[in-house]
């Protein structure tokens, strides 16, 4: 796409330098938020990997118990269970603050027990299961951590954007219109100087005569 080249004039020049400071001053501002941004999302790094790391070590404990509870039952006694007992657990989604930021996040509800009827469970299969639900803290903390974290990640890049705009577009720009019009401006000038000078060399031989 070809951009038209600006009318030459002082006042343009004037008006493309004033651009340039603005946008100079807008790429400072958009470059503050992104590095108080990325301290932001080093802050919440240690909590995220704490997060996880609490998740998977309360999983690792149930996941144990659910294999001791698996091998006191048969493959098939655990097909049929699994066809029939349908444990749930509600959550929904929310608009969340932390760190003085707005997102998306999760929110458990409430959890609906397995009812085993005529089914014969091992106690282990219940430690389980409902270690499997004290986990739902934990896991909405670390669902909610990461949502916050990849909010923010997605605000640094779109600072990021803009720093580039700024830095490849549109000051390169601005720089280049105001060299073309400090160029027609100096061509002008010297015209000028160069036609004042003939017109006064014509008015001398003149009044020679």
């Amino acid at each position: 796409m070809a951009f038209e080249k600006p009318i030459p004039s002082r006042l343009t020049l004037l008006r493309l330098r004033n651009q340039e400071r603005l946008y100079r001053s807008i790429k400072k501002t958009v470059e503050d938020a992104r590095n108080a941004t990325i301290q932001r999302i080093r802050t919440i790094i240690p909590r995220l990997e704490e997060a996880r790391k609490n998740v998977y070590d309360e999983l690792s404990k149930t996941s144990a118990i659910l294999k001791v509870a698996i091998s006191k039952m048969s493959l098939e006694e655990l097909g049929k269970l699994s066809e029939t007992i349908k444990p749930t657990v509600s959550a929904e989604f929310v608009d969340l603050t932390m760190e003085g930021i707005k997102f998306r996040g999760v929110e458990f509800r409430g959890i609906t027990s397995p009812n085993y009827g005529i089914f014969a469970a091992p106690p282990e299969l219940d430690s389980a299961i409902y270690g499997i639900y004290s986990n739902f803290k934990v896991l909405s903390e670390m669902i909610n951590l990461e949502n916050l974290f990849y909010t923010l990640l997605s605000r640094v890049k779109e600072y990021q954007r803009m720093v580039n705009a700024i830095d490849n577009v549109i000051l390169p720009r601005l720089i280049e219109n105001q060299a073309f019009v400090r160029l027609k401006l100096d061509e002008d000038e010297r015209e000028e100087f160069v036609r004042r000078v003939v017109i006064n060399r014509l008015l001398e031989s003149a009044g020679r005569r």
